[in-house]
């Protein structure tokens, strides 16, 4: 029984007898049951589904270098454990909104948002960017020069901003058509006009995603290659683009633009193109590179870049 019909139940039962409220036969008990918070109502099903991809983070993290087939695709392809990130950013877009109506106030639902946004991108930068990377060298720490800004939970930080801020500002309109009854256009509609707002977001960002993607210029690019254990550590390598529209690993307009905002250095050294076809015979599995190995496969690539916003929408349309 939802809280609208048992509170109609208690209402009625008041009504009849006066001692179920205020009347002469009122305890202190029923005052004490009444002031005593109601404990938190938690959706089980989220919680299963969230117990469920952090075991699926963890086999992936653990197994996938062994298993490539449920590791990361080096590029074109959908694995396993791609769906970490979205399941996660899906977890992000159902419980923002049931969190937030168990806060009336706004102003502290603001508080909260931006305490937990900043937390989110603290432990992301800390944890992700660099200062526990180098444990046994004398750079052990946060090396500005060199950390990485994108990240995993950086992402998530994103997205929980854009849903939390969108929620508030939405939130009068979307239950003004809750209470309406549904008309002729049926309950298939109604959830479009309910949350109109959050659909023109997210195409949006849709949108200018692929305008980027297909229509950025990238030109030839340089890059120091960082990675000590390549033949080619510390020299400058030039990969040739000169191309729009390109989705390949060298030449795509996301990585363009990531290197342009970010800078070269503060992106991930070891994406998962380096077990691309092109880079190694051990494909998918990780390995030497080839001799005949373009310059990009030892290039930086950050996979939770600008661009990523668009793993926002995802949120946006739970």
């Amino acid at each position: 029984m939802d809280d609208g019909s048992s509170n109609k139940v208690v209402e009625d039962v008041a009504e009849e007898d006066p001692g179920r409220r205020g009347g002469p036969w009122r305890t202190d008990e029923a005052d004490a049951n009444e002031k005593a918070p109601r404990p938190s109502r938690r959706v089980a099903s989220l919680d299963v589904f969230r117990g469920l991809t952090v075991a699926l983070m963890i086999l992936v993290d653990g197994a996938g270098g062994e298993w490539p087939v449920i590791g990361h695709a080096p590029w074109n392809g959908c694995n396993l454990a791609d769906f970490v990130m979205p399941f996660f950013l899906f977890i992000v877009g159902m419980a923002v909104p049931l969190a937030l109506k168990r806060i009336p106030d706004r102003g502290r639902a603001v508080r909260r948002v931006v305490v937990r946004t900043l937390k989110l991108l603290f432990w992301g930068i800390l944890l992700q960017g660099g200062y526990s990377h180098a444990p046994d060298e004398l750079a052990y720490g946060v090396d500005m020069r060199h950390v990485r800004w994108g990240g995993i939970l950086q992402r998530i930080a994103l997205a929980y901003l854009v849903v939390a801020v969108l929620e508030m500002v939405t939130k009068d309109g979307a239950k003004v058509h809750q209470d309406q009854p549904p008309g002729s256009s049926g309950r298939f509609s109604r959830v479009f006009r309910m949350y109109l707002s959050q659909w023109i977001v997210a195409c949006c960002i849709l949108v200018v995603y692929l305008s980027l993607a297909y229509g950025v210029y990238v030109p030839d690019w340089e890059f120091r290659v960082r990675n000590a254990d390549s033949p080619d550590y510390g020299k400058v390598l030039t990969v040739r683009c000169g191309t729009r529209g390109a989705l390949d690993p060298p030449c795509n307009a996301v990585g363009y633009i990531d290197r342009r905002v970010l800078g070269i250095n503060h992106m991930y050294q070891k994406p998962a193109w380096r077990r691309h076809r092109a880079c190694t015979d051990d494909s998918p599995h990780e390995g030497p590179f080839r001799e005949d190995a373009p310059a990009w496969c030892v290039a930086p690539f950050e996979p939770e870049g600008i661009l990523s916003i668009a793993s926002v929408a995802h949120c946006l349309l739970c």
